[in-house]
Order: structure tokens, then C-alpha cells, then sequence
């Protein structure tokens, strides 16, 4: 058994790398960085990953220590793409997940975007009345809705000949009811706090 404080300690640099990662490498999936970051750091297999909570912290202190140039130009420009889309689908209860309300912009910005239907042919009718090129994959997502878990498909909608590549996961309606927690895919800003989100505070506060 490891002594509390080291497991402490090499849980925090599993959650550093993994923000890094995250950052530096586009990657989105927090528990694919988790454990790039265990191979990374030649850990072998390590019990007792971090948090996702753990990992935002991490990623708040990358983002003060390797961003203190904010690019507002690049916010703004997320912000204007991203509620384009969200008006595109605003039938759906689109969230932006996204942590630029906290400055946080990776390398390489992609779009992702929530929305809520059983009906996959609303929004691919929307996609074609549009004209907007796209591809669908299927993503498993673990659920833990009981006991035993089980796994869903998650289709996923790429466009990618837009400004940034845009990524749509569409979910279930009944996701929105069970779904506000942490979970980085879950989180996320409706419409209109994106409208109503300022940049320029982000300039205040660095």
C-alpha cells in the first residue's frame, strides 16, 4: 500500500501532465489524458486516478502560469462560431462546452457542442437544409444509470469545413435531466450565457 502523501503527489502530477495534454494536444477526453499522462510519466498502471475535478484545477493553473498573453481575437471568434451553431440548433438545447470563460483556449480550438434529441433526422435535416458537409461517427459512452453499466451509442457530427472544426454529440432528451454534472462532456454554457459571456472580464482579472 503507498503511503497517502506520495499517491497525493503522483496523483497531482498524473493531473498536471494530463492538463498539459489537454491543452497542448487538442485532446478532449479527460480520461484518455489521465492516462497519456500514466504512460507519460512511466507510472505503469497507477489505482488511483485523478478527478475530473482535479484535472480542472490543474487546467486553471496551467492556464494562469502559460497564458497570461489571452488571445481575445481567438475568443471572440470561439464565442461568434460557436452561437452560430447553437442558432442552428436551437430547437435542441444546445451547450457549448468549453472553459474559454476561464481564458482557457487549447492549441488547436475545436467547437463541441451538446445537443438533446431522439430524433437523429431533425438534426441531419438541419445539417442538408444548410448545405453544411458533415460526417457521423457513433462513440460508446459509458452510462451509470444502475447498477450494472451499460453502454450507449453516442453519435458524433463532424463539420470541418468551417472556421474550427465543430464537433456535435448528440444525446438522448433524457440526458438533460440526469446529465448536469462535472463530467467534461456535460458541462457546458447554454445560448445565452455564451451571448451574454464578456471577454473582456477574462482581461480584468490577469
Amino acid at each position: 500500500n503507498m503511503p497517502k502523501n506520495y499517491s497525493k503527489t503522483t496523483r497531482l502530477s498524473i493531473a498536471n501532465r494530463a492538463a498539459e495534454i489537454i491543452m497542448e494536444e487538442g485532446v478532449e477526453d479527460y480520461q484518455y489524458a489521465k492516462k497519456k499522462a500514466v504512460k507519460h510519466l512511466d507510472l505503469g498502471r497507477f489505482d488511483t486516478l485523478p478527478s475530473n475535478d482535479e484535472i480542472d484545477n490543474a487546467l486553471l493553473e496551467y492556464g494562469s502560469i502559460f497564458q497570461d498573453q489571452i488571445d481575445m481575437d481567438i475568443i471572440m471568434k470561439i464565442k461568434e462560431e460557436a452561437l452560430k451553431v447553437m442558432e442552428l440548433f436551437h430547437k435542441f438545447n444546445p451547450y457549448f462546452l468549453s472553459q474559454i470563460t476561464q481564458g482557457l483556449v487549447p492549441k488547436y480550438p475545436t467547437i463541441n457542442i451538446n445537443i438533446f434529441t431522439d430524433n437523429m433526422k431533425e438534426i441531419e435535416y438541419v445539417l442538408l437544409n444548410h448545405q453544411i458537409n458533415f460526417e457521423i461517427k457513433d462513440s460508446n459512452l459509458n452510462e451509470h444509470r444502475s447498477k450494472k453499466q451499460s453502454r450507449k451509442k453516442l453519435p458524433i457530427i463532424s463539420i470541418n469545413n468551417s472556421f474550427f472544426p465543430i464537433k456535435l454529440k448528440i444525446f438522448e432528451e433524457y440526458d438533460l435531466k440526469i446529465n448536469k454534472k462535472n463530467l467534461m462532456n456535460m458541462r457546458g454554457l447554454d445560448y445565452k450565457e455564451l451571448k451574454n459571456f464578456d471577454p473582456n472580464v477574462l482581461l480584468a482579472k490577469s
